[in-house]
C-alpha cells in the first residue's frame, strides 16, 4: 500500500522543472519515513522523481541546494528581464523613429497631392485657352475666308 502525507513544500526543483515536496510515508513498512517526490507527478506532466530522506541533515542539504538553485534561477530571471527591458526600450525608440518618418512621408504625400491638383487645374485652364484660341482662329478663318 503506498500512502503518504505531505509535510511541507520545499523550494527544491525536480528534473521536470516543477517543485519537489517533502512528504512523510504512511505505509506500514515505512511509516514516518520522509521522502522527496515531484509535486506534480509523472501522470500529470511532471517527473517520477523520488528520494528517501534518511536524516534531517539530508533535508537541510536538499533545502540548501534548493535555495542555491532558486537564487541562481532568480539571478537568471533578473538578467533576462534586464535584457528584455533593454530590447523593449530599443524597440520603442525604433517605433517612435518610424512613426516620425511616417508622419514626414504623409506630409510630403499631402503636399504632392496638392501640387498634382494644382497642375491638373492649370492643365485644364491651358486646354480651355487652347480650345478658345482654336475657336477664334477657326472663326476668323471663316470670317476672313483665308
Amino acid at each position: 500500500m503506498s500512502q503518504s502525507s505531505q509535510t511541507s513544500k520545499s523550494s527544491y526543483i525536480c528534473r521536470c522543472g516543477n517543485p519537489a515536496v517533502l512528504k512523510t510515508s504512511c505505509t506500514d513498512r515505512n511509516s514516518g519515513q520522509k521522502f522527496y517526490s515531484c509535486a506534480v507527478g509523472k501522470d500529470n506532466g511532471g517527473c517520477s522523481y523520488f528520494k528517501w530522506i534518511f536524516d534531517d541533515s539530508e533535508v537541510s542539504k536538499f533545502q540548501g541546494i534548493a535555495k542555491f538553485e532558486m537564487f541562481e534561477r532568480l539571478r537568471d530571471f533578473k538578467e533576462n528581464r534586464d535584457i528584455l527591458m533593454t530590447l523593449y526600450r530599443e524597440s520603442e525608440h525604433k517605433i517612435d523613429h518610424l512613426k516620425g518618418l511616417l508622419k514626414d512621408i504623409e506630409i510630403e504625400r499631402d503636399q504632392l497631392k496638392h501640387k498634382l491638383a494644382m497642375a491638373e487645374e492649370k492643365e485644364k485652364g491651358m486646354k480651355f485657352m487652347v480650345y478658345g484660341l482654336l475657336l477664334d482662329l477657326a472663326f476668323w478663318n471663316g470670317v476672313m475666308g483665308v
